[in-house]
């Protein structure tokens, strides 16, 4: 199965519309949180989470109107909560593999939503059952894989690349460090940062064959 994986859309449109692009040479699109715009314009809290949500609306309709199958998971920029079809909310099998969400993040200067400890973080994780048929829609990086910030240091989850480390699933797909769209190996696990470039508009992720694991960087 081709899989296209990418993160970090910040409510660009123009992002969103460029996946039916994408969706020809893919079979599964993967959206690694943050779909929702910054708050660039001073909303009072309840009119920026309905801002969002209608952010999170253009994009389920953009879905739904492309063959290619797809889900997605919320990020910590993400301030409210949604329904749809396409909404990984719980494991879900496909085409044999077992695709697991995870949308807590470890803690930020930002205060943002979905923020915890490292024990919190470890806690969730251990809820997880996976194996080399795994795959993770996550939005955090591990400590040491896609999570270098433009100072150089690591920001990832210690707990995070423990749980990987031991449980080895076949694939972390994540975003939250845009400045690290990257691919990383821990262990066995490919480790993919799919960051967009929001602010320019460019649609940026990974088309991954999850039975060879080839991989080819995307920019669109």
């Amino acid at each position: 199965m081709r899989i296209f994986a990418t993160s970090d859309i910040h409510g660009s449109r123009t992002i969103m519309d460029k996946l039916k692009i994408i969706a020809e040479k893919a079979d599964l699109i993967l959206i690694c949180g943050d779909i929702g715009g910054k708050n660039t314009i001073n909303k009072t809290f309840l009119q920026f989470s309905d801002y969002q949500k209608r952010d999170a609306d253009y994009l389920c309709a953009i879905l739904s109107e492309i063959s290619t199958q797809s889900r997605f998971i919320l990020g910590n920029d993400d301030w409210f909560e949604y329904q749809d079809k396409n909404y990984l909310q719980e494991p879900e099998i496909i085409e044999g593999l077992t695709f697991i969400p995870f949308e807590f993040v470890l803690l930020t200067p930002f205060n943002t939503n979905r923020e915890v400890n490292e024990n919190k973080l470890a806690y969730e994780l251990n809820k997880l059952s996976a194996d080399k048929n795994s795959i993770v829609v996550a939005h955090t990086p591990p400590i040491g894989a896609g999570d270098i910030l433009w100072s150089g240091s690591h920001c990832g989850s210690r707990s995070v690349r423990n749980w990987i480390e031991r449980m080895q699933p076949r694939i972390w797909f994540c975003g939250h460090i845009h400045e690290d769209n990257s691919v990383s190996l821990v262990g066995d696990t490919l480790v993919f940062n799919c960051s967009c470039s929001y602010e320019d508009d460019i649609l940026k992720g990974w088309l991954v064959d999850s039975d060879t694991l080839d991989y080819e960087e995307i920019e669109i």
